[in-house]
């Protein structure tokens, strides 16, 4: 066994599956206990702490800006004679791939199309509702989360590439703990701790796909969408995100991020082309300068008078807002691991400008043509039961591609993104899950077998959850420790500002 595992850490790798298993047996042994436990610590984090992490995203995001306008933006994650491994397209590909998986196919419809009809302040199905869905779903997608994947990504790849340390959270801390204390065992904690929280969200998120694969078939074809059906889904994802990620990051890795890029532009324009083009392109632009002009006063909107709970009958703060910064900090983790590994050579300047922008600009895009589209054939009445897409997240973007010309094959070419994307998330969890696990003094790629006992783990748990219910609760599990590691962020970010500024009098020249 541990030959084909390879080179372990076994505090951590052992670790990280007792903790795994006694939070398994808490949610199917005993549901309805662990469903109300695990509810009531999200809710309280969501409704009470939300001004904690629209706090931190803020200035994390202040932070990476002025760290890449700064001197220090010109240092190398790597030798100064480094150079990139992968070209900008694969590499933002690959970034964009395991950032978003299938959340951008699950809701590029429904969220844009859930505000529309279910407006926070605006009346419902108006042009002001319009207005105020796109801009909202911007700030949800837009440059807040993939600064928080940034900022992870960063701390992560300087210590890596520049300090020579294992690619693990812990190697962060390397200026508060020294060399010794990385193999001590508040530093194994903390390893232990981001490898649950990947655990959780990637399982979920297969969770997600093989729902939304499922409900394409059913939707397309007439298929029952039974558990049979998702799990077989889940069965085929898992697959080929194994045998894609043994493949290792630049072969198996890249070919598949390459291909998602290649069917989300596909996708793009082919609704340009078939949906109401000058409509997306004025949208696209109003809906821009409307989220850059409003985007101080949503970054710390609250709703302390209680105007939006008292509309919506519900925190819609907490529910939409602050549930979403706290999916992006769960997800953190094994994003910025996987950033931090693509991305030796580049420059600290280089690596935020992009992460931070040109993902988001995408995101804006694909919000664009496929909530924007739905939003306005909602509005021509050319959609028939357009509630579905608000209400039916797995279904949306099959009810808004039926619509359309030859639905048939865009069904067909949505369902084949949906597989790559998440292929893209998975295989990338399990190579940073498979890096952070690895031995002690292990610096390069974890062996085939651990990536492979990562991936199997991660389907199984998928599908173990599906039988028995428990998806919501895992998923729900993994938003609970998203708190804590925005903690962890902070003082990553502080670890490696020390470090830049210790080092700075040498290193700090153009390259």
């Amino acid at each position: 066994m541990r030959n084909f595992l390879g080179s372990v850490d076994r505090v951590i790798f052992g670790g990280t599956a007792l903790i795994y298993l006694a939070l398994f047996v808490f949610i199917i042994g005993v549901p309805k206990t662990a469903e109300a436990v695990i509810k009531s610590t999200l809710d309280f984090t969501l409704n009470r702490l939300g001004w904690i992490y629209l706090l931190s995203f803020s200035i994390i995001l202040i932070f990476l800006l002025f760290l890449a306008f700064s001197k220090y933006g010109r240092l190398r994650l790597g030798p100064p004679d480094s150079k990139p491994e992968y070209g900008l397209a694969s590499w933002v590909g690959m970034l964009y791939g395991a950032g978003l998986g299938v959340g951008l196919v699950f809701f590029g419809v429904n969220e844009p199309m859930s505000h529309f009809f279910y407006p926070p302040l605006a009346d419902p199905e108006t042009a002001r509702a319009a207005t105020d869905a796109m801009r909202i779903s911007f700030f949800h997608w837009g440059i807040h989360p993939w600064a928080m994947y940034t900022a992870t990504g960063l701390a992560m790849a300087y210590f890596q590439h520049r300090k020579g340390l294992p690619g693990r959270i812990s190697s962060s801390f390397e200026p508060m703990l020294g060399q010794k204390g990385l193999n001590g065992n508040l530093a194994k904690v903390i390893d232990i701790f981001a490898m649950v929280a990947i655990l959780c969200g990637v399982a979920t998120s297969v969770g997600f796909a093989g729902n939304q694969f499922a409900a394409g078939l059913a939707y397309q074809y007439g298929f029952s969408q039974s558990t049979i059906l998702v799990a077989a889904a889940i069965i085929i994802i898992s697959v080929l995100s194994t045998a894609s990620a043994l493949k290792g990051v630049a072969k198996g890795i890249k070919i598949v991020s390459d291909g998602n890029m290649i069917i989300v532009v596909a996708l793009i324009v082919f609704v340009l082309v078939a949906g109401p083009t000058m409509f997306e392109f004025n949208t696209f632009f109003e809906t821009l300068g409307n989220y850059i002009t409003q985007l101080p006063a949503m970054s710390f909107f609250l709703d302390a008078t209680g105007t939006v709970a008292e509309k919506a009958g519900y925190n819609w703060v907490g529910g939409w807002s602050v549930m979403y910064f706290a999916w992006w900090v769960a997800f953190a983790p094994f994003v910025g691991g996987f950033l931090s590994d693509i991305s030796r050579g580049r420059t600290i300047r280089e690596f935020i400008l992009a992460c931070v922008f040109i993902p988001s600009i995408l995101c804006f895009i694909w919000f664009t043509c496929y909530g924007g589209s739905a939003i306005f054939m909602t509005m021509g009445g050319t959609i028939p039961e357009p509630e579905q897409m608000a209400s039916n997240s797995t279904a949306s973007l099959f009810i808004f591609l039926k619509a359309l010309p030859i639905p048939t094959l865009s069904i067909i070419v949505a369902m084949a993104l949906i597989i790559t994307l998440i292929v893209t998330s998975v295989n990338s969890a399990t190579y940073v899950m498979g890096v952070m696990s690895s031995g002690a003094s292990s610096s390069g790629e974890p062996s085939l077998g651990l990536r492979g006992f990562w991936g199997a783990f991660m389907a199984i748990n998928a599908l173990l959850f599906l039988w028995v219910g428990g998806m919501q609760a895992l998923r729900n599990s993994s938003m609970v420790g998203a708190l804590p590691f925005m903690i962890i962020l902070l003082l990553m970010l502080y670890n490696m500002m020390r470090s830049i500024v210790k080092e700075h009098g040498e290193s700090a020249k153009p390259a």
